[in-house]
């Protein structure tokens, strides 16, 4: 990948990036926005890319490390990219690119946005002058970001929206406050970004696949073949649905109180909870009459899980155990690795257990109804060690997640912060999703929540803290 990057071999490269990542060629194409004729062409060195500019924005999209590139000729780029300054994004006054890394199944993607010197910053807002340079931005199909910056006791800061969603105020565009771009923020967008571009980009595809049940895929190869040849995203999305689906359908079966194991340990994998609908919709259905009366979800994240987790991520995996806490579903979370590969089960103890495996599992959900009792005991005694021995215990939703942000590593009280100012305006002028799969309401019940929950308890904070 060294030597094809200095040399510019970007033929190379994306053969490269394609055998370590599983990319198709028309997920490479969609990255950089090119026909899939034009990658085979690319890949069979009957087209090389000699031009300075796309040089840079195809290496950025593809995630290529600016180190790796080859000396660049002399010229002028119009287009300036963010590059990070200490953790976090800087933003060049003038069009540019706020580029979002691939996740572990979510690809890299880069956003389109334009960034003016803030007018003000007062309370809540923040404000710029209309141009007609925002105008435009405006009006853009694609999904991109208009930008103040501010500088405030020498820190540059910086506030985005979604410009699709901007509102102008006379001749001003006002930006929220809420909005600065950190590691809540930042985690939202890529988020939403990530799974927008893999659900548009697959959606006729995917159309096809959900009108067929998880067993109706597994006995048809053609389709089997399609589910496998989905992105990332679109095979959460399908996966989450099918054990989603399945479960409701056995409700009968699962009555009374029961308790969920799920192997959720990432963000990324977390956040399918706050953006695709029939998450939420799941969440809703399977929730308690009375709140955190018996009803449980375990989830295990390994210390490593954490370490190795980017901040963002770390984030929203807090949001998606809050959304849990938010409908009265309690919350447990173990770190003992040897248990991470249990499958995700449903638990009637002593009766039933419906299994619905879809994180890091096969492209095709895995799902199935037991009463074997050797299964039995071992989900019970499973889920009996996750109460008895979480990492977040605690005796309110408040208590349990001071103790989840402990474990994560991230500050319970600007999380507080964060999630109230989010919380006051929502966030659908941030992040709008275009794919009719996804959505915010979720995300802000969570912001809700973690924002009355911390606000009732006062500085939250509980005995004996790890």
């Amino acid at each position: 990948m060294r030597k094809a990057a200095e040399a510019w071999d970007f033929g190379a490269v994306v053969r490269l990036l394609r055998q370590h990542t599983g990319l198709s060629q028309a997920a490479v194409a969609r990255l950089v926005n090119i026909d899939q004729a034009e990658v085979s062409r690319l890949e069979r060195g009957r087209k090389k890319i000699r031009d300075r500019r796309q040089v840079k924005q195809w290496g950025e999209a593809l995630g290529v490390p600016p180190q790796l590139i080859g000396l660049l000729p002399r010229g002028h780029d119009s287009i300036e990219v963010a590059r990070p300054i200490d953790g976090h994004p800087s933003l060049p006054v003038g069009p540019g690119q706020l580029l979002l890394p691939a996740g572990q199944r979510l690809p890299p993607s880069v956003l389109p946005v334009l960034t003016e010197s803030a007018s003000t910053l007062s309370g809540d807002t923040v404000t710029v002058a209309l141009n007609r340079g925002i105008e435009e931005w405006a009006r853009m199909p694609l999904r991109a970001l208009i930008a103040a910056t501010h500088v405030v006791d020498g820190h540059e800061r910086h506030f985005v929206a979604d410009a699709r969603e901007t509102v102008p105020q006379g001749r001003v565009l006002a930006i929220p406050a809420a909005y600065e771009l950190d590691d809540l923020t930042y985690g939202v967008l890529w988020a939403v970004t990530g799974f927008d571009a893999s659900l548009l980009g697959d959606d006729a595809d995917l159309h096809e696949c959900l009108a067929l049940s998880p067993q109706d895929l597994l006995r048809n190869g053609e389709s089997l073949a399609k589910v496998s040849g989905l992105t990332g995203g679109a095979q959460m999305f399908l996966g989450s649905q099918a054990c989603a689906q399945f479960i409701l359908d056995q409700r009968d079966e699962l009555a009374d109180d029961p308790l969920f194991w799920t192997r959720e340990q990432r963000g990324e994998e977390a956040a399918t909870w706050l953006f695709f609908r029939h998450k939420h919709r799941y969440l809703r259905e399977t929730a308690p009459a009375r709140a955190h009366s018996g009803v449980g979800r375990a989830f295990c994240v390994p210390r490593w899980a954490v370490d190795t987790s980017p901040s963002y991520e770390r984030v929203l995996l807090f949001l998606a155990l809050a959304l849990m806490e938010a409908h009265g579903v309690t919350t447990w979370l173990v770190d003992e690795a040897d248990l991470q590969r249990t499958d995700g089960f449903v638990l009637v103890p002593g009766r039933k257990a419906a299994i619905a495996t879809w994180v890091r599992a096969e492209a095709v959900a895995q799902t199935m109804l037991t009463s074997g009792r050797h299964t039995l005991r071992t989900f019970t005694d499973i889920t009996r060690h996750a109460q008895a021995h979480s990492v977040t215990v605690g005796g309110s939703p408040g208590e349990r997640l001071v103790a989840t942000a402990e474990y994560l590593n991230l500050d319970h009280e600007w999380l507080a912060r964060r999630c109230r100012q989010l919380a006051a305006g929502g966030t659908r002028r941030l992040a709008r999703p275009r794919s009719r799969h996804l959505s915010l309401a979720a995300l802000d019940v969570a912001c809700s929540f973690v924002a009355a929950e911390f606000r009732s308890t006062g500085r939250v904070t509980r005995a004996g803290t790890r």
